[in-house]
């Protein structure tokens, strides 16, 4: 029996300002879209295979990234990129990294922060 295909997941940011978080994934590259119909909306962020669906916290205080509580990972996503291209791209951009980078031949990984506090993690 054939299996059905998936594409790139889409993971799910809940933001405190969804426009101050679109413009800091436009730095990063990724494209956008409004998604949903008058009761739900939310913003689409895809850059190539990954995409990041932020979505407009009721109350600020809902947002908390998995990587700020104990025992969580350094990291709320995952993605598997040339690193050092990656680095090069970004590096007048202002955007935080909070780790690394690790720079080797074997994995090369380095962590960024975003303003809600999500840690994206990018290795290759």
């Amino acid at each position: 029996m054939n299996q059905t295909a998936f594409s790139g997941p889409s993971m799910v940011l809940l933001v405190r300002d969804i426009e101050k978080s679109i413009d800091f994934y436009k730095k990063l590259g990724f494209s956008y879209e409004l998604v949903g119909g008058p009761v739900v909306q939310h913003v689409h962020m895809t850059r190539d295979q990954v995409t990041f669906i932020l979505h407009q916290a009721a109350d600020p205080e809902d947002v908390r990234p998995s990587s700020s509580v104990k025992g969580g990972l350094y990291f709320d996503a995952f993605c598997y990129t040339d690193v050092r291209q990656l680095l090069e791209e970004i590096k007048d951009k202002e955007i935080p990294i909070v780790q690394g980078p690790d720079l080797n031949d074997f994995f090369s990984e380095f962590t960024i922060q975003d303003i809600d506090g999500y840690r994206i993690a990018f290795g290759g």
